[in-house]
């Protein structure tokens, strides 16, 4: 199954007036009523849904992944002040305005997690049902500061695939991927070829410029509290957690359910920040949550 690949000028919210190209994927049929959208984590692309997309697809959707700008394909910002929550929101309204998306359901992971909670929690919103993955209403100082570490020091090129690969291992150890397979195709789908032929994370280090202002240079990170818009989010939610997550923690789930009865969680042993929803068990607690099948679920809900 391959999608259809897009490119959408859309434009700057913020920094040097014009535009900027984002590229994402259209699976399925065309004239489906139930669309799904895919958003990824910080430094992430689409093609992390890769699986997940065909998986929806089987069940009757159309999906739609997205490289938000600076990843994947999508272009890289001439000014990294554009890399900010108010930008992404608006580019994925964006999309979703140029397909004529109403009602559609969010699968957001981490940062894209936090895109979907920003719109639903808008009195237009496009959102029928979000699912955020190892995300929520509040971030620690001390989270936060092992993201931005990685972030802060994220390489511009490879020397080779085997660099790579020890980056990669390291930044995202708490994805907790073991299938040899799924590994491979991790890394493959997290490398691009640059201009100038050198291998590259297909993702713009240049995204680390407007949380090194925010922070001082990374000298005074604090903690952030998104209860507010939180608790105008009034879809259906499902917040799927990382046992060993650092960024979403069971007291979070607690406060958060406590202010929303639409929200329901699932706890994945043996990973932490964040489950790469790669795997067919993975897979299917998305899905069987979307398509209303809980019996399987209910072991190890919250």
């Amino acid at each position: 199954m391959q999608p259809r690949r897009h490119s959408l000028l859309v434009p700057n919210t913020i920094g040097e007036p014009g535009m900027h190209e984002l590229v994402f994927y259209d699976w399925g049929d065309i004239n489906s009523q139930r669309v799904a959208v895919c958003v990824h984590g910080l430094t992430r692309n689409a093609h992390d849904f890769d699986a997940l997309a065909q998986a929806l697809v089987a069940k009757g959707r159309r999906v739609f992944t997205l490289n938000m700008a600076g990843r994947g394909e999508s272009a890289w910002l001439a000014d990294p002040a554009g890399y900010n929550y108010a930008s992404y929101v608006a580019d994925c309204n964006a999309v979703m305005d140029n397909f004529h998306l109403r009602g559609v359901e969010w699968i957001g992971t981490s940062m894209g997690g936090l895109i979907g909670m920003m719109i639903a929690s808008q009195s237009n919103s496009r959102i029928r049902r979000l699912i955020m993955n190892d995300i929520g209403a509040f971030l620690s100082k001390e989270a936060l500061t092992r993201i931005y570490e990685y972030v802060r020091t994220m390489p511009s090129r490879f020397a080779d695939r085997g660099e790579a690969d020890r980056y990669l291992r390291a930044a995202f150890a708490p994805f907790n991927i073991t299938d040899p397979a799924l590994w491979e195709q991790f890394v493959d789908s997290s490398l691009i070829t640059g201009p100038d032929g050198a291998l590259r994370y297909a993702c713009d280090p240049a995204i680390a410029t407007p949380l090194r202002a925010a922070t001082e240079d990374f000298t005074k990170i604090d903690d952030i509290n998104l209860t507010p818009i939180w608790n105008e989010v009034n879809v259906p939610t499902y917040v799927i957690h990382g046992a060993e997550s650092d960024i979403l923690t069971t007291p979070t789930l607690h406060a958060m359910r406590a202010t929303n009865q639409n929200m329901q969680t699932i706890t994945i042993p043996g990973v932490g920040h964040a489950p790469p929803l790669m795997s067919a068990e993975q897979i299917r607690i998305v899905t069987d949550w979307l398509d209303g099948t809980t019996a399987s679920l209910m072991a190890a809900s919250f």
